[in-house]
């Protein structure tokens, strides 16, 4: 009985380790996500438009699957006026979290740049309806 209760508690602090490390780890990971994140604000606020997407495609060269990248992406291309690159991220974003309020007016701007009314009005549509939802 003794032994199986020896066994029982250095299983359990075994589980707790892990999950302490595995916490760690993801700690960790989400620290690095806030802090590329904010260093790409940084730079956009400084006008250094090129570092930010140089910061953002390293991290997509990592992981392709962070919409936040794309959309912060789209953006800065956006305020280049790489209008097609620009949306072709946004989308890609918004496969990815459709959910994601602030594309949609990204896109209507982008849409209105390039004359493009209906793209332009559905886009708007779109950002009215989930901000509607909220």
């Amino acid at each position: 009985m003794k032994r199986q209760l020896l066994i029982l508690l250095i299983g359990a602090t075994c589980v707790v380790f892990l999950s302490s490390i595995s916490f760690f780890i993801y700690l960790k990971r989400l620290h690095r996500s806030v802090a590329y994140l904010q260093t790409v604000g940084e730079y956009v606020q400084q006008g250094k438009l090129d570092d930010a997407i140089a910061i953002l495609k390293d991290t997509l060269s990592k992981n392709q699957r962070i919409a936040e990248a794309h959309a912060a992406l789209g953006m800065i291309y956006n305020k280049k006026d790489m209008l097609d690159e620009a949306l072709s991220e946004l989308k890609t974003a918004l496969n990815m979290k459709p959910d994601l309020i602030n594309i949609y007016q990204e896109m209507y701007l982008i849409y209105k740049k390039k004359g493009m009314e209906e793209e332009a009005k559905s886009a708007l549509n779109s950002y009215e309806k989930l901000k509607g939802s909220r």
